[in-house]
């Protein structure tokens, strides 16, 4: 069976669709949104009160709460006021802070200056200070050149024989005189004046190897001879032994020699011609003229002047002497003097180093 249905009634009088968009759609705050009809039966008088909560009431309750927890939000939110107060306090702060930075910077600007002016003082006395290290450099290897020159040239009468037997019977100078006879043969004077003769300073060698003869001769021309006489032999043969005859040089000569000693074994080896020059320099034959080194740091100038590889040359002004104690032992120079301390240990019988 079926009912007849009522229009919805809006105030007592009946409500009929008219199509229209207002007719759907309402604001809470206006009126209430119609409802479809309903095609259910109605219900018991009390089913609306003992039901759910209407829509209306669902979005008021919305709203109420929204508006709550929005004052209360408002109410959490710093005022212009308290905002006012922090950025001053704020700026006093940062004031304060920036002033502190900017007394320590002028501070530090301060100190910096003073450590730029001191380092261009400093700097100005290293540069004076390396000149005249340089000149006083310069001046002492001239000194040094100077005092190997008048060495060399205080020894120019000098001849250094080595290979005379040790110990020997006759005398000294006799011996001499009877060597020199023989090397000069008839050109040899009458007399020969020796103004000294004397073995090379220092004891006898364990080996047993004798030690080289010094002898001063009066007349220079005569040591020419001699030397002249002597160059063109290897070996002289004395009194059952070996003799040869040498230039008397001083130890900074002989240690300068010692270093160029590979550059003149490759001279010889290519037929290089060369010959000592005084004061000290190496002159080495080229075409028709002498190239000449006098310093360390002209080999490798002349080198690539004769186109001779690179040969590794020490530094006889700088680097210490490869000599060592027999080889100075050799060339008849005294051994160095004992120490202070060493000889003090001597006399008082004391331990005397390694050896013991």
């Amino acid at each position: 069976m079926v009912r007849n249905k009522k229009p919805h009634t809006l105030g007592g009088t009946p409500h009929r669709p008219t199509g229209t968009l207002d007719e759907f759609v309402c604001t809470p705050s206006t009126q209430s949104c119609s409802r479809p009809p309903d095609n259910m039966a109605p219900g018991s008088p009390g089913s609306e009160s003992a039901g759910e909560p209407t829509l209306d009431g669902t979005q008021d309750d919305t709203l109420a709460l929204i508006k709550q927890e929005l004052a209360m939000i408002s109410a959490q939110m710093l005022t212009k006021a308290d905002t006012g107060g922090l950025l001053r306090e704020l700026r006093a702060a940062i004031k304060e802070e920036v002033a502190a930075l900017r007394k320590d910077l002028s501070s530090v600007e301060v100190r910096v200056e003073a450590l730029e002016t001191e380092a261009q003082a400093s700097r100005a006395q290293h540069q004076a200070a390396e000149l005249a290290t340089t000149r006083q450099g310069n001046m002492l290897l001239s000194l040094r050149r100077q005092v190997e020159d008048l060495e060399n040239r205080s020894r120019r009468q000098n001849i250094r024989i080595r290979g005379l037997p040790e110990p020997d019977t006759a005398p000294l100078q006799d011996t001499l005189q009877a060597l020199f006879r023989q090397i000069l043969g008839e050109e040899c004077p009458a007399v020969i004046k020796l103004v000294r003769a004397h073995r090379s300073l220092g004891p006898q060698r364990p080996d047993g190897r004798p030690r080289d003869v010094l002898c001063c001769l009066h007349d220079y021309s005569l040591k020419e001879r001699l030397m002249t006489a002597a160059r063109g032999m290897a070996d002289i043969p004395f009194r059952g032994a070996s003799v040869a005859l040498y230039q008397d040089l001083s130890g900074l000569t002989l240690d300068a020699r010692r270093a160029l000693r590979p550059l003149t074994t490759t001279l010889r080896e290519k037929g290089i011609a060369y010959r000592w020059g005084f004061p000290f320099s190496l002159q080495i034959r080229q075409g028709n003229a002498w190239i000449q080194m006098r310093w360390p740091e002209d080999v490798p100038r002349a080198l690539r002047a004769l186109c001779l590889p690179p040969i590794r040359i020490r530094n006889w002004l700088l680097e210490t002497p490869l000599a060592q104690l027999h080889e100075v032992a050799e060339e008849g120079r005294p051994p160095s003097p004992p120490r202070r301390r060493e000889r003090a240990q001597r006399m008082l019988g004391g331990p005397r180093g390694v050896e013991e």
